[in-house]
């Protein structure tokens, strides 16, 4: 049985919104000495899969747990300032929930398979969810819990400082709350 896949924000397929936040973010982040990464863009040095997995290197398609949109990277360290999953097709908390934990159980970041990328307590987990209702309320609880499970696990990824969840509704609103969220991350506000 075929599935149609959702159509994304405002007629784009799937993975353009992806690569046109990361492109509208891109010059503040490497003016300040990091680099954007990001998936879902062939025109782009900065574009590979960034992937969430456990095991020995290099990882497989079996050790493989989570694809990460967009990570903000020291380039000094390769240091990860922010990991971001923008889901654009489904406001279902199994859905991004399982982005979430695809990262947080794995215990390795990598861009592409020889990049290795560092994550800890300064890193923080963005998950942008496209929603029509604001859902604050789900949102909340959900992070609560998160951050409480999150603290039981023994993975490398689990050191990441922050795990938070936004929704959206399109392509505008995302290109405000992104960067909002963000600047409030490197000021210390969350």
């Amino acid at each position: 049985m075929k599935t149609k896949m959702p159509e994304s924000t405002n007629g784009m397929s799937r993975g353009q919104l992806i690569a046109k936040m990361a492109r509208l973010i891109a010059p503040y982040w490497e003016e300040h000495g990091y680099s954007v990464l990001y998936d879902h863009d062939p025109s782009s040095e900065n574009v590979r899969k960034i992937v969430s997995w456990f095991g020995e290197q290099p990882y497989g398609r079996g050790t493989q747990l989570s694809y990460v949109d967009i990570a903000i990277v020291e380039k000094s360290s390769d240091r990860v300032f922010a990991l971001i999953e923008i889901e654009e097709t489904t406001d279902k908390p199994n859905t991004f929930l399982g982005d979430v934990f695809g990262v947080l159980m794995g215990d390795q970041i990598s861009f592409g398979k020889k990049r290795p990328l560092s994550v800890d307590e300064h890193t923080s987990l963005f998950v942008f969810v496209k929603s029509e209702v604001s859902r604050q309320e789900r949102n909340k609880y959900l992070h609560e819990k998160v951050m409480q499970l999150k603290s039981s696990l023994s993975t490398g990824n689990s050191v990441i400082g922050w795990v938070d969840i936004k929704t959206f509704r399109d392509e505008k609103g995302l290109s405000v709350l992104l960067p909002f969220v963000l600047d409030r991350a490197l000021i210390g506000e969350l």
